[in-house]
């Protein structure tokens, strides 16, 4: 296990730092850019170069799903079985060659190229979602349209009917109690249980239905990969339509909140945004430099968890195999040794080399989706 020192700053449930994690995480970053946490038992990486070599480290890997459901007994075990054969479907929990294999049916269907028909579907999305909050005096913009517009365009790629999308936001925020391991929470086991047993009830028979008929969308998609030589199997299948749903939804969600905030903190930055045209068509450099900045300052995933799967040396510290490792792109992303005036918004900055969705195989599936959701929105 890792080294510690008496002094060690490094709580992120500290309340100051929860209020501003960028000052405390530049804080951790200037002493040692990789350091161990005796709170939360794992190192935290949160220099720019090297979190970008650890991204591409083979020694660090995702696969943990077995040691998670080691730690599960009783009723929490219980509790959370139907989750867990959810999560047991998500590449993103795996290592060549299943992550390959469960990651293969999807890689052209998230291309710049694939999703750009979806221009007119989003941005018409976008408007009647605007429209309708015109009609109110007060608005919850999360609520009322960052929520909104990434469940559905998620629907819409699924093939979900639109009387029951509406499930799909709220689905995503309850499954998100497991995903982020809010165990503290005092209905965490009724939350999971809900929340596994719900995806299950409300796409199976939508996956029956484009079994018997397929048609032009995701399940359809992934359904013809079930049976074939490498193909998915049934409750992989299901596993990565949760995956799919749940990360499309979550993450676009929180990137256009938090740009939205990062925007109406630096009225400079919004003054100039709003200059680049409101014209979904827009495809200028200029609003695609401005996405770009957007994504490296109001980063969705703040960090990304690995385990040491090799003990080797890293910035002078020995990792040992089974330590926990905070890949912490927040940090990364503000290190002011590549990023100039970190902290602040330049739209025009160019270059930028965030590091917003990863590197190497587990690079974001749905970068392009996300970005395109984001300048339309």
């Amino acid at each position: 296990m890792g080294a510690s020192t008496v002094d060690d700053p490094i709580d992120f449930l500290e309340p100051e730092h929860i209020d501003d994690p960028a000052t405390f995480l530049s804080r951790v970053r200037d002493r040692d850019p990789v350091a161990w946490s005796t709170r939360h038992r794992a190192w935290v990486i949160t220099g720019h170069p090297e979190l970008e070599a650890a991204f591409r480290d083979r020694r660090l890997t995702t696969e943990r799903m077995a040691a998670f459901k080691a730690r599960q007994h009783g009723t929490r075990a219980e509790a959370l079985q139907r989750a867990i054969e959810l999560l047991d479907g998500w590449m993103l929990f795996h290592e060549p060659p299943t992550h390959t294999r469960l990651r293969a049916p999807l890689n052209r269907q998230f291309t710049p190229k694939a999703v750009a028909h979806l221009t007119a579907d989003i941005d018409e999305i976008a408007v009647d979602l605007l429209q309708r909050m015109e009609a109110h005096t007060r608005v919850d913009l999360v609520e009322a349209f960052a929520h909104e517009l990434p469940a559905r365009v998620i629907a819409r790629l699924f093939g979900v009917r639109d009387h029951d999308r509406a499930w799909l936001a709220d689905w995503s925020e309850k499954f998100g109690v497991v995903v982020f391991g809010a165990v503290n929470r005092s209905d965490y086991e009724e939350t999971a249980r809900a929340a596994g047993a719900e995806f299950g009830d409300r796409l199976g028979p939508l996956m029956d239905q484009y079994r018997r008929e397929p048609a032009n969308n995701l399940i359809s998609l992934l359904l013809a990969s079930e049976g074939q030589p490498d193909g998915l199997s049934s409750a992989e299948l299901l596993g990565a339509c949760s995956l799919l749903l749940f990360a499309g939804h979550d993450t676009t969600s929180s990137l256009l909140g938090s740009a939205t905030l990062a925007l109406l903190d630096q009225p400079d930055a919004a003054d100039q945004f709003r200059t680049m045209g409101s014209d979904p068509g827009n495809d200028s450099p200029e609003l695609h430099l401005a996405i770009e900045e957007l994504l490296r300052h109001a980063a969705p995933a703040k960090a990304m968890m690995r385990q040491v799967a090799e003990t080797h040396e890293r910035s002078g510290h020995v990792l040992q195999e089974g330590d926990t490792v905070f890949m912490t792109i927040m940090a990364a992303n503000r290190d002011p040794r590549v990023f100039d005036q970190p902290d602040r918004l330049v739209l025009d900055r160019s270059p930028n080399p965030h590091l917003t969705f990863g590197l190497g195989h587990h690079f974001c599936l749905g970068a392009a989706l996300a970005r395109l959701e984001a300048r339309i929105a």
